[in-house]
C-alpha cells in the first residue's frame, strides 16, 4: 500500500511508525541498489529498487512517501501524482517557492489524490489541544511567540559532508527545522505569516568527504528569524544543530491572559507565573521504540493516512497540504534572502 523513496528517515522511522498504524509497506527505493536491498530485507519490505520510477509503476503502491533531499521533491511528487498515486512529501517542500508553486499546481490537477507535506507534529494530541486552546481564547490575544530548537547533531566538524551540507540540494537547518517551526506557529495560531526577516549562518564551513578531502559547506547550520502574523502576533524562531547541548523543541505562545507552552512532548498553560500540565493522553498505542515527538507524530499521521485511504477523508484534515507547503516555502525564502 505504501511505497517509500528514501532509506534514511523513511526506512528508520516511517516503516515502523506506519506499520504500528496498520499500514503495509510494499516497496522501498533508494539511490544505492545494494544498500536499498539490504535495508529492505532487514525490514521485510518485499520490493527494493534504485529506480524510484519503478516504484510508481507498481499496483501495490497507493501512496508514495518522498523522503529524499529537497532538490528531488518537485520531480518525484509531480511524477507520483501523474501516476495516480497519493503523495506524502518531506519538508521543506522544495528548493524555493517557484518549485512549491509548481507542485501545488500539479496537486490541483489531481484533486482526488492526497498531496500532503510531512509536518507530522500537527497530529499530536498536545498540538491539537494547543490550537483548540488558542481558538477558545484561553490565553487571550496572542501577542508574542517563541520557537527554539538547539541540538548537537552536527556539532562535530569531522562529521562527513553530505547533501545536508549543500545548499543547492536543499540542505540546512532553516529548511529542515525552520520549516517545522513555521508550520507549528501557523497551525497553532491558525493564522498566516505576512512578513518575515531573518539571519542564516554557517559556523562549520568545511567538512571532510568520504576520501578525507575537505569540502565547503554551503548550507546554514544556524538560523534566527522574526515573523509577523496577520492578526498581529510577532514570533521569533531560532534553530541550530552545532551547539554542544540538546534541548527539546519548544513553542511558547504569550497571550494577554496567559501563556501556552509545548516542550518535551508536554503542553502546559501558565497564569500568574504558575504552570499547569494540560497534556492530553495518547489516543493510540505508541511502540516503545518510537520515542520523541516526531516519531510519535508519524504514528498518528499513519493512522490518519490509513483512515483516509479507507475513505475517511476527514482523518487527514489537520495535515499540511501542498498549499501549506507553498506558504511555508515563501517564508523560508524571505528569511534566506541574505544568501541572494
Amino acid at each position: 500500500m505504501i511505497g517509500i523513496i528514501g532509506t534514511g528517515w523513511g526506512a528508520r522511522v516511517q516503516v515502523p511508525a506506519f506499520r504500528a498504524a496498520g499500514l503495509t509497506i510494499t516497496a522501498l527505493a533508494g539511490s544505492q541498489l545494494e544498500k536499498t536491498r539490504r535495508i529492505a530485507q532487514e525490514l521485510s519490505v518485499p520490493f527494493a529498487t534504485a529506480n524510484w520510477r519503478e516504484l510508481l509503476q507498481r499496483d501495490d503502491v497507493r501512496l508514495v512517501s518522498i523522503v529524499t533531499p529537497p532538490y528531488l521533491h518537485r520531480e518525484m511528487a509531480e511524477a507520483a501524482l501523474a501516476a495516480g498515486k497519493h503523495v506524502l512529501c518531506e519538508k521543506p517542500t522544495a528548493l524555493h517557492a517557484a518549485e512549491a508553486e509548481s507542485m501545488l499546481n500539479a496537486a490541483q490537477q489531481h484533486r482526488e489524490q492526497l498531496a500532503l507535506i510531512d509536518h507530522e507534529l500537527r497530529f499530536l494530541p498536545a498540538i491539537q489541544a494547543a490550537r483548540a486552546r488558542v481558538a477558545a481564547g484561553d490565553i487571550g490575544e496572542v501577542r508574542a511567540a517563541e520557537v527554539r530548537f538547539f541540538a548537537s547533531s552536527r556539532a562535530d566538524p569531522q562529521r562527513l559532508w553530505d547533501w545536508w551540507s549543500d545548499r543547492s540540494a536543499g540542505g540546512g537547518v532553516l529548511g529542515a527545522i525552520g520549516s517545522h517551526q513555521i508550520d507549528l506557529l501557523r497551525y497553532m495560531l491558525n493564522d498566516e505569516v505576512v512578513s518575515a526577516q531573518g539571519l542564516v549562518q554557517t559556523f562549520i564551513t568545511q567538512r571532510p568527504d568520504t576520501t578525507g578531502a575537505l569540502r565547503a559547506v554551503t548550507s546554514d547550520d544556524y538560523t534566527t528569524a522574526t515573523l509577523r502574523f496577520a492578526r498581529g502576533t510577532v514570533a521569533t524562531l531560532t534553530a541550530t544543530v552545532v551547539v554542544r547541548i540538546n534541548e527539546p523543541l519548544t513553542v511558547t505562545l504569550y497571550g494577554s491572559d496567559g501563556t501556552l507552552r509545548f516542550g518535551n512532548g508536554r503542553l502546559t498553560i501558565g497564569k500568574n507565573d504558575s504552570f499547569e500540565d494540560l497534556t492530553p493522553p495518547h489516543t493510540i498505542d505508541i511502540p516503545p521504540t518510537l520515542s520523541g515527538e516526531f516519531p510519535q507524530g508519524t504514528v498518528y499521521l499513519g493512522h490518519a493516512l490509513r483512515a483516509a485511504l479507507a475513505g475517511e477523508c476527514d482523518a487527514v484534515a489537520p495535515a499540511a497540504t501542498f498549499r501549506d507547503g507553498l506558504a511555508i516555502q515563501r517564508v523560508i525564502d524571505a528569511i534566506a534572502q541574505q544568501w541572494s
